[in-house]
């Protein structure tokens, strides 16, 4: 069976996998991320050398292809990031460093993007036309597959729907500019403004979940982190509901996994905000493959198993 190398390069952890033509992942390895360039790249060099050789120790076939969903805007000639606030990627020619590491063809791309197309092909929606993919992780990722491919804009740089203003002059977004859905209801702002406001949390350090329990424990403001957060959350997805007018939309990522409430928030915001056009037959699911999803759509974005 025919494989590909595929990566998921996010804000808070990478992962790295052979992808069968089945969708079956294999041999995956994971890293954190961090934000200091060389030492992040070795990592990565050690990661996919496991992979690698996992994959050799285990009969499976030597991968065709690289394909990488990263979070971040792939330049229009496809060779690295432009300035991703998650990752320490800004500028580098990722494509050549991993073509010369693995000697194969190298694609990069979105990893909203490649989500929503690992969804589209193997999820609780697949087939689904438009199909809109939201991720509240780290980050924000969005993904839109539009007749059958996910659509990209002119520049490549389509989706990057966190860096929309929520609030002109707000507060301060990881990428460095104040005001976007991201510094509301991207993970990252929500631990940072708990690490600053809520003081040590007794379990390491802040993170979501925590955030949730605290508020559900009775401190008030823990449960003005998370109002904000909900109320951006709500507008950005009903915004998007109106503009796109999906069929189907898959909503997951870390911030979801660890306050389930807010799914069903989000949901009922959409109902009651938008006319039944575009509510009316529109349907909400759970991603099915999580991480997995963005290493299927890495893989098919490659090529490699449409080739013969």
């Amino acid at each position: 069976m025919r494989t590909v190398l595929s990566a998921d390069l996010g804000g808070t952890k990478c992962r790295f996998a052979l992808v069968g033509e089945d969708h079956g992942v294999h041999c995956a390895r994971r890293i954190e991320t961090i934000r200091d360039r060389g030492p992040f790249l070795e990592r990565m060099r050690e990661a996919i050398e496991q992979v690698l050789a996992e994959g050799r120790d285990a009969g499976l076939e030597a991968p065709l292809a690289v394909g990488v969903g990263a979070a971040g805007v792939v330049g229009v000639d496809g060779e690295g990031l432009g300035d991703p606030p998650n990752l320490p990627l800004g500028g580098f020619g990722l494509r050549g460093w991993l073509s010369e590491r693995t000697g194969l063809p190298v694609t990069l791309l979105n990893d909203g993007r490649a989500s929503a197309w690992g969804e589209y092909l193997k999820g609780h929606a697949s087939g689904r036309d438009p199909l809109l993919c939201l991720f509240f992780g780290t980050g924000i990722g969005i993904g839109l597959i539009a007749d059958g491919k996910p659509y990209g804009g002119g520049a490549n740089a389509a989706g990057e729907i966190g860096h929309t203003v929520y609030r002109p002059g707000g507060r301060p977004c990881p990428c460095g500019r104040a005001g976007h859905y991201e510094a509301y209801c991207g993970g990252r702002a929500i631990t940072e403004r708990a690490t600053r406001e809520l003081g040590p949390s007794g379990e390491h350090p802040w993170n979501v979940g925590a955030v949730v329990r605290a508020a559900a424990g009775g401190r008030d403001d823990a449960g003005a982190i998370l109002e904000e957060a909900a109320e951006a959350a709500c507008t950005l997805v009903v915004n998007a509901s109106i503009l796109l007018n999906p069929s189907a939309i898959v909503l997951g990522g870390g911030v979801l996994s660890g306050w389930p409430a807010l799914r069903e928030r989000i949901v009922r915001s959409v109902k009651d905000l938008t006319d039944p056009c575009i509510h009316e037959g529109l349907e909400f699911v759970d991603s099915l493959g999580g991480s997995d999803a963005i290493l299927w759509g890495a893989a098919a974005a490659t090529g490699a198993f449409a080739a013969r």
